[in-house]
């Protein structure tokens, strides 16, 4: 889980990149990408920019190591583990 701290700065860089990259933010599948990039703590912040610009072409990368980062997965992937046995 983000602390607020890093929540406001992930998204303020987000949406600065978003903004370079002349991306409409009130697009909903554009909101989602900016929401995985910010969500997603594997990608350092100073790569947000990078990695906004490729979610565009390649969504489903940037979609599933946002999930992966989730509490949600975190609390299901043992019992999907657990039962798979």
């Amino acid at each position: 889980m983000l602390s607020e701290e890093m929540l406001y700065e992930r998204t303020k860089e987000a949406l600065r990149c978003a903004r370079l990259l002349e991306l409409d933010t009130s697009k909903q599948f554009i909101k989602i990408c900016l929401s995985a990039c910010v969500a997603d703590t594997h990608i350092h912040i100073n790569n947000i920019g990078e990695v906004l610009s490729n979610s565009i072409a390649y969504p489903s990368r940037l979609l599933s190591g946002a999930y992966e980062a989730s509490e949600l997965h975190q609390s299901i992937t043992p019992v999907l583990e657990k039962l798979s046995q």
